[in-house]
């Protein structure tokens, strides 16, 4: 009897820690956390994602010093390039440049060659948009919290959202890792997946969502999946912030699609070369422009009109990620243009799907909001593209995505162009038209016209490529993001819908190697001035809305003290050189009267 009892207890133990294991494990991998922040999910723009090209093996293969290549585009080394470029293109530039015609269209197509092979091969995608050499982005199937901590780095490394980390934890946000100049689909569907997976490790829900740059165009497709899938995205989603975001496009690769690179003479020969390098570079501008003309001038064109297309025909019309970035009123000429062969079908069918999500975006986020879903947009205005292609300044944006785009139909006339006088609020999405202003002070944009009216926040001059480096639209995205009573435009006079641009990187990192310095070895004036400019930097770092200028000014002031104390002289801004200058401006000169007085002729057609 003693021993069936002993049995009996024994096999009722086993039992006992069996379904205690499996309670552990369901709970470990099943989260219950009842706080009030809804799990966040970074969908990141182009070139955001750590892409690798491995081997066979999965190993990063390595170039020819041994190192692993570099992303985006894998490129060999400068000296294999070289070695490509005379192989292919010396004979057909020479027979160019000594004959002054480009017979058979052979120097072109050299060039687009070479150019192809040299940028954009390793990445060629098949007829099904998959790459078909073996590339890849680093997968992020868990939270931030579950992650190495050189993943941890590069994650806040693109996007700093540390506080967001230190209020709502790292197992609280995530990030989509996916292959930008691949398959649209391929994100999409990991980004759902990824929706799921958050929910259900943290408990909650739903999740917010962060479309930045190349990630609008993504989150159109999400909306679309849900709709196919016959689900509510409302179910899922809390808030959408959407961060510059390419919700129809970026102009400038609709354009290049359609007509190639800028060929109009005074861009061409004139401002584009200055206007791509710096100022230091000058010089070398505009000598490259008087080498341009070494070239007849219809050549040239048709050199850069074929290597556009070519570009474009072999090696990027399979990806359906790039795109979803040409604008919908760009896509049908784009698509009759390159889409339109056989083997194109797979592609055609997936491009023609986003274009219907797309043109349909705004209509799918107002049907949404009336669910419950809270909708956030912050716009970067006002700074120059770059000028490469046709409509550079005929639109107003943020250098790389045009302002409709990321407003959601905002509008805007070009960079620095108010307005026209007679020019009145249209209040098509205000809400109170009686009381509300949604025209910014310079007259530049009527953001009534963007869906998302009363809750698109507005940075004048802020550069695209430095969205992250601005410090109040990170703190901005975080407060949307973790406060659930900031609801528009009107919740914090701090943050009004019209700010401006800053890049805080650079004032942070001076200001936090400074801010404990033992001033009593300096003498009283430059403690004064040192004391004085410290406080000036931090008011400005601490400010949420501060003109571009004036935050500058304090980082100037605070940089220009500490170098006096740190060399013992005061900083003296570098100038060229007397030499360089003048043949600057002396080339500059003759390249302006050249362009003036023969257009886009080259030396042997003048």
């Amino acid at each position: 009897m003693k021993r069936i009892l002993s049995k009996t207890l024994a096999v009722a133990l086993v039992f006992v820690l069996v379904f205690s294991c499996v309670g552990v494990s369901a709970s470990a991998l099943t989260g219950n956390c009842t706080c009030e922040h809804c799990p966040s999910i970074v969908i990141p723009g182009l070139f955001q994602s750590d892409v690798r090209y491995l081997d066979e093996n999965g190993n990063e293969m390595l170039n020819k010093d041994g190192e692993p290549y570099s992303a985006p585009f894998f490129m060999e080394g400068s000296a294999d390039i070289v070695k490509l470029a005379l192989e292919e293109a010396l004979i057909p530039l020479a027979s160019l440049l000594i004959k002054q015609e480009d017979i058979e269209n052979r120097c072109a197509e050299a060039i687009a060659d070479v150019l192809g092979k040299a940028l954009l091969s390793n990445i060629q995608l098949d007829e099904f948009g998959q790459p078909v050499k073996n590339i890849q982005a680093d997968k992020y199937e868990t939270s931030l919290a579950g992650l190495t901590a050189q993943q941890r780095a590069f994650v806040l490394g693109q996007v700093p959202l540390n506080s967001y980390v230190q209020e709502a934890g790292l197992d609280h946000l995530y990030f989509l890792s996916y292959l930008h100049s691949g398959n649209l689909m391929t994100a999409v569907n990991d980004l759902y997946e990824l929706i799921q997976t958050a929910k259900r490790e943290t408990g909650h829900d739903k999740v917010n969502l962060v479309p930045i740059s190349q990630g609008g165009s993504v989150m159109n497709a999400l909306m679309q999946l849900y709709i196919d899938k016959g689900l509510d995205i409302s179910d899922d989603v809390n808030r959408v912030c959407y961060v510059v975001p390419a919700a129809d496009g970026a102009n400038i690769l609709g354009d290049i699609y359609l007509h190639g690179i800028i060929d109009d003479p005074d861009a061409l020969y004139g401002y584009m070369m200055p206007s791509l390098l710096g100022d230091d570079q000058q010089l070398l501008a505009y000598l490259i422009n008087l080498i341009l003309r070494l070239f007849p001038g219809a050549d040239l064109d048709n050199i850069l009109d074929t290597a556009t297309d070519s570009l474009v025909e072999d090696y990027l019309e399979r990806s359906t990620s790039l795109w979803a970035l040409v604008p919908s009123e760009q896509y049908p000429g784009c698509r009759e243009k390159f889409l339109m062969d056989e083997d194109d079908a797979f592609i055609l069918e997936q491009t023609d799907w986003y274009y219907n999500a797309q043109v349909n975006a705004g209509k799918y986020i107002l049907e949404t909001k009336e669910k419950g879903v809270e909708f956030f947009d912050i716009v970067d205005y006002n700074y120059v593209s770059y000028k490469i292609y046709d409509s550079w300044n005929e639109t107003n944006g943020d250098g790389i995505i045009h302002t409709g785009s990321e407003s959601f139909g905002a509008t805007t006339v070009a960079v620095d162009t108010a307005l026209p006088a007679d020019y009145v609020q249209a209040n098509t999405y205000c809400t109170d038209p009686e009381h509300h202003n949604h025209i910014d002070e310079a007259r530049l944009v009527d953001a009534s016209t963007g869906i998302l009216c009363e809750s698109t926040f507005y940075f004048k001059g802020q550069n695209h490529e430095a969205t992250a480096r601005n410090d109040v639209i990170m703190r901005l995205a975080v407060r949307i993001l973790t406060d659930s009573s900031f609801k528009d435009i009107y919740s914090d006079p701090a943050y009004p819908q019209f700010n401006y641009a800053r890049h805080s990187s650079k004032a942070s990192s001076l200001y936090n190697a400074w801010k404990n310095y033992d001033t009593s070895y300096l003498s009283a004036e430059d403690k004064a001035e040192f004391e004085a400019a410290k406080a000036e930097l931090k008011a400005a770092m601490d400010s949420t809305c501060m003109p571009t200028e004036d935050f500058d000014a304090a980082v100037a002031r605070f940089d220009k003290i500490t170098t006096k104390i740190a060399t013992g002289e005061e900083p003296v801004e570098e100038e060229k050189n007397i030499l360089e200058k003048f043949l600057e401006m002396i080339i500059k000169f003759f390249n302006d009267i050249i362009i003036k007085l023969f257009g886009d002729s080259g030396f042997s057609e003048m």
